[in-house]
């Protein structure tokens, strides 16, 4: 029995497909096939339902695989203490986002970075569910997200900051020019959001529903970048984490307004599968978090305002 044998099935479990999961793996299709085939033979286990393609898994292949990536996240977390007892911290942290959370990101992977040269991070955006099935699953080291919609007891989280909804506009005189703008006050104004299958857009709608409001967006985009955009064209405004006034120089020609009556505010934090020991890159970036100052990140709540 060796690592990669666990290395390839777990890479099959994320693509599905053994010529995929073989380009992963750096292998040929053979070769993993193969070495997934030994590994039933070794436990005595049908793990994978075969046809001419990917069928999916038995239920003895669906626990193995969860297994295995439980073994390969341990593996992962022991060479990462052992580089950090060495006092070089390597690896790759694998995160995965909200969309909304991406003007804080930069803040904390450069930091990291910087920190550790030796280490390099994923990243990936996803919704609030997908997020939490892949930190239970090992696919993802690390989520950031509203901490509010995990429930989970297997989870660890820490808080990040409190983010409130804001109002991007043209720098145009026929939208609104205030620092604040009211629900009601957008509700009036062409609106480009994201799709309604995305968390943030339901939580954009509840609003708007609880104040008696029917919107109908003219364009819809799952990429607050496209929606920026669109702002920046002239013609629309659209709805934002409150963070993106961090990068609103990224988008010339807009302003971005407060959003009141109602002030919205949600809890973005960081969170992770419950272990012990806590994956050493995790642990060392909390740590670089508690350290950093108001000038370094303006966003952060301070360590006497976070919990777990």
């Amino acid at each position: 029995m060796f690592i990669r044998q666990f290395e390839y099935l777990v890479a099959l479990a994320q693509t599905e497909h053994f010529g995929r999961a073989a380009t992963q793996c750096h292998v040929s299709q053979s070769g993993l096939s193969n070495a997934i085939r030994q590994l039933e033979e070794e436990l005595g286990a049908a793990i994978v339902l075969r046809d001419h393609r990917f069928q999916g898994f038995t239920a003895e292949g669906a626990r193995i695989v969860e297994w295995a990536r439980r073994f390969i996240g341990d593996l992962d977390m022991m060479r990462q203490e052992l580089s950090m007892m060495k006092g070089n911290l390597t690896g790759q942290l694998r995160i995965g986002a909200m969309p909304s959370c991406s003007p804080i990101l930069p803040f904390i992977t450069s930091a990291l970075t910087q920190r550790y040269p030796a280490v390099t991070v994923n990243i990936c955006f996803l919704g609030i569910d997908e997020l939490r099935r892949r930190v239970l699953n090992f696919e993802l080291d690390l989520g950031i997200g509203y901490l509010n919609l995990l429930g989970s007891s297997q989870i660890a989280m820490r808080l990040l900051y409190s983010d409130d909804m804001a109002l991007l506009v043209p720098s145009k005189p026929n939208f609104p020019r205030n620092k604040s703008a009211t629900w009601t006050e957008a509700a009036a104004l062409p609106l480009c959001l994201l799709p309604r299958s995305m968390e943030e857009r339901r939580i954009v709608d509840a609003v708007f529903a609880a104040e008696g409001l029917d919107v109908m967006p003219r364009i819809e985009a799952d990429s607050f970048v496209n929606l920026a955009f669109h702002v920046m064209h002239g013609h629309y405004a659209t709805i934002i984490a409150g963070h993106f006034r961090y990068v609103t120089g990224a988008f010339p020609g807009t302003r971005i307004l407060r959003l009141v009556s109602p002030s919205i505010q949600q809890q973005i934090g960081l969170f992770w599968f419950e272990s012990e020991p806590v994956l050493p890159l995790i642990h060392a970036l909390i740590g670089m978090l508690d350290r950093m100052d108001e000038e370094q990140a303006p966003w952060l709540s301070r360590p006497e305002a976070r919990g777990r």
